[in-house]
């Protein structure tokens, strides 16, 4: 099982730098994939803290 999770890994990132060849502006590729990605961090962590605050009150700390 971990054998196809490696290979799809590698699959993957073989799909996104063929796909980054095909694209005229690679800066704006990257910006947008850097401004995805901290938004979704930013998005997990705030319902971790929320879900954490919950827990507690739930608990009775």
């Amino acid at each position: 099982m971990n054998t196809l999770k490696g290979f799809g890994a590698c699959v993957v990132l073989a799909g996104i730098a063929y796909a980054v060849t095909l694209v005229p502006n690679t800066d704006q590729l990257m910006l947008g994939a850097t401004v995805v990605i901290i938004l979704l961090s930013l998005i997990g962590y705030a319902r971790s803290v929320s879900r954490r605050r919950r827990d507690s009150r739930m608990a009775g700390d």
